[in-house]
């Protein structure tokens, strides 16, 4: 019997021991785990290599965040992959410039915008891929330029006016769009901006301004033109390094 007391003893010293010698090693290890990372919040290296449509954060300036549930709100970062139904929020004196992958566009959220990316799908037709995205601007203003456009392709984005659409067809777009319906089409674009609303569709073309409460098409602005052009330029080098 005290044989067998003795080997227990030890037996279970030896097992306190074992676990006291592990548990470090375990700890380290374990902290070295890492969770799966959202969606929202893949690297762009390794978003790279999908052929479906994606949002990428390429810049970021002052306060921005961002929404999955339109609920909580985290701190918007560069290099984030954003997924369809995310909310994306500016705070004053801030911006973000999202790159949409495989539809050659750029775009830069100004201050106090909202605007949530409701869709971005890719099907075939007549055996070439075709890109359609979705946005809701609910607040706000955004430029946009677009650069070789896949035909067939759409980039629609909702506003006051109802729908502003860019179709695929031209190699380049250079537009204002803000949430109050107001809307620009650069003097350089090859693009025009179709806004369709609840009287009809309007063709805005290349130099043109259209003001949705007035129903009215006017000429851009050459003054307010000159400040645009440098956010345009700014855009447009962010997508030739990004794309």
């Amino acid at each position: 019997m005290k044989t067998k007391k003795t080997r227990l003893r030890n037996g279970s010293i030896g097992l306190i021991l074992g676990m006291m010698l592990i548990t470090p090693t375990v700890a380290r290890a374990a902290e070295q785990i890492k969770l799966p990372t959202p969606t929202t919040q893949l690297i762009l290296e390794n978003s790279e290599t999908s052929t479906e449509p994606q949002a990428v954060v390429v810049s970021v300036k002052g306060k921005c965040d961002y929404s999955e549930d339109g609920a909580t709100f985290t701190k918007l970062e560069e290099k984030q992959v954003l997924k369809e139904g995310v909310v994306l929020r500016t705070g004053e004196g801030a911006r973000a410039d999202i790159f949409f992958r495989r539809i050659g566009t750029t775009m830069r959220l100004q201050e106090q915008t909202e605007l949530t990316i409701e869709n971005m799908s890719r099907h075939t037709t007549d055996g070439d891929p075709v890109m359609r995205t979705l946005l809701d601007l609910k607040k706000g203003r955004i430029f946009t330029v677009v650069r070789s456009f896949v035909p067939g392709s759409t980039l629609e984005i909702r506003n006051a006016a109802g729908r502003s659409v860019v179709e695929g067809g031209g190699t380049k777009g250079r537009y204002i769009i803000t949430a109050d319906g107001t809307q620009v089409a650069d003097k350089d674009s090859d693009i025009p901006l179709k806004v369709i609303g609840q009287t009809g569709v309007t063709i805005i073309t290349p130099g043109q301004k259209f003001l949705a409460e007035e129903g009215k098409l006017l000429p851009h602005d050459p003054s307010e033109a000159v400040l645009t052009f440098i956010e345009f330029d700014e855009l447009q080098a962010l997508m030739e390094k990004h794309d």
